[in-house]
């Protein structure tokens, strides 16, 4: 049993991690949201909107190779958490090395699906018959970005190795920097080479350069960690891809169903400008999301630090705080958007945006769906992380699945029969107060009711630990 004091210690290092991360993780977010902001509007004007709904469905369409490996990054982070709580240096090291050949060879197999379905099914049958015109430009597209996910989905992996050691500041930190050079390539070259391949290359590819020197970075700093098939435990694979699956679910569905299905759907019923509408307010809302997410990500392995540790009340402490600056952030952003968005997204984003069909408009009606739609999606996002950080991962999965249903069901209802992008958004909306906005809630509660967390997680410790010794 750990003394107060220790208690105390580790209760003042979880709090400086996070202000730390926060910190950095301003100055990033901060990056991004100038990149996003400077990009589109250039890129519009340049491409313009059907070349950049052409780069838009292309990202979100090529972004889906991380179906295959996403989970095994949270589940990395979770054993890397526990074993540095447990002082267990020989598991640390065997996880890692498994976790990050597995997660490669899983994203290799997922490029290798990818690049054999672009060579066989024509571009128009992917994406709709709108896109046809534009095929040849969408392969040669489609194969760069193919080309960047593969890093960045190696990269990550150890992305989420250092959220483990509660060390998100120093991606953070590799992230602004690959913002600014991202704006530097971007505002030097578009002009140059106006074509979506060089925008490929300049906002994705100079992040995912980045993100490679953090993962240099981090093996630098951990020599003792570097990934060598000795330590590689096959016993550990079962349980890891069992929760890489289940991560897989809680961390991405909602994405996918919200994100890029929804896109795709649009594109197919209203064409390459519709989707650069909705990609114009994706962006919005991955900008936004991104500001909670400063005070989230760090939080999440500091929640399972702390329920390892048996220190609820400092969960409980931290979770309300969190509700009170992500609900109120929510609000004032949706406030602002339905106030202002009308007269400055067209001056933002370039008079392109005003001929689109009249049902993607960018009105106060649409923006309002949307702002009530990222209410609930906050609220959701915050309690989903909570109840992640207490071990409940079963429950999240079942109420993902049952939410991403009702999601489908009412957003593409909605789609079809009125064709207008707010009764899509009145949709999601709807889907999310009917399932998540209560349930993520209650199972976050019942996971601090029971202090050992669910029984089945601690189960699945004993098949990892017993293979870690060789």
């Amino acid at each position: 049993m750990s003394s107060p004091s220790t208690d105390s210690d580790q209760a003042a290092h979880r709090d400086r991690t996070i202000r730390l991360a926060v910190i950095t993780s301003l100055i990033s977010k901060v990056g991004t949201i100038v990149l996003r902001l400077v990009s589109i509007p250039i890129a519009m004007r340049v491409l313009g909107i059907e070349e950049f709904g052409v780069y838009a469905a292309i990202t979100l369409a090529v972004g889906m190779i991380d179906m295959l490996h996403v989970g095994i990054g949270p589940a990395l982070t979770r054993e890397i958490s526990r074993a540095v709580a447990n002082n267990d240096r020989k598991r640390e090291r065997a996880v890692f090395a498994t976790c990050v050949i597995l997660s490669t060879a899983l994203t290799l197999v997922a490029a290798i699906v990818a690049s054999l379905l672009l060579w066989h099914i024509p571009i128009p049958r992917l994406f709709g018959q709108e896109f046809a015109p534009m095929q040849d430009v969408m392969f040669r597209a489609a194969w760069i970005g193919i080309a960047i996910l593969v890093i960045e989905a190696i990269c990550i992996t150890f992305e989420m190795a250092r959220d483990g050691y509660m060390e998100t500041r120093y991606n953070n930190a590799w992230g602004a920097g690959g913002n600014v050079f991202s704006a530097l390539l971007l505002l030097g070259g578009i002009w140059f080479f106006p074509t979506i391949e060089f925008l490929l290359i300049a906002v994705n590819g100079s992040i995912v350069a980045a993100k490679l020197g953090n993962t240099i970075h981090f093996l630098c700093q951990r020599r003792y960690l570097f990934p060598q098939f000795s330590l590689f435990r096959f016993g550990m694979v079962p349980e890891l891809l069992k929760d890489s699956l289940r991560f897989s679910v809680t961390y991405i569905l909602a994405a996918i169903v919200e994100y890029n299905l929804m896109s795709w759907m649009i594109g197919k019923i209203a064409g390459p400008d519709a989707v650069a509408v909705f990609n114009v307010m994706i962006t919005i809302h991955f900008s936004l999301t991104g500001l909670i997410g400063m005070f989230t990500k760090p939080i999440w392995p500091a929640i399972m630090d702390a329920f390892e540790r048996r220190d609820h009340s400092w969960i409980s402490a931290t979770a309300q705080k969190l509700r009170l600056i992500a609900v109120g952030f929510a609000l004032l952003a949706g406030a602002g958007l339905v106030t202002v968005g009308p007269v400055l997204l067209p001056l933002w984003a370039g008079d392109e945006l005003k001929n689109v069909p009249e049902a993607f408009q960018l009105d106060r009606l649409t923006l309002f769906a949307f702002s009530l739609y990222f209410l609930f999606h906050i609220w959701r996002h915050i309690h989903q992380t909570l109840a992640l950080g207490v071990g409940k991962i079963n429950s999240v999965v079942c109420v993902v699945l049952a939410e991403a249903m009702i999601v489908v069901s009412f957003a593409s209802f909605a789609l079809v029969r009125t064709g207008e992008l707010s009764m899509v958004y009145f949709g999601i909306s709807a889907s999310l107060a009917m399932i998540g906005a209560w349930l993520f809630p209650m199972v976050f509660r019942e996971g601090l009711k029971q202090p050992d967390g669910e029984p089945i997680e601690a189960e699945s410790l004993d098949p990892i630990s017993k293979v870690v010794t060789p």
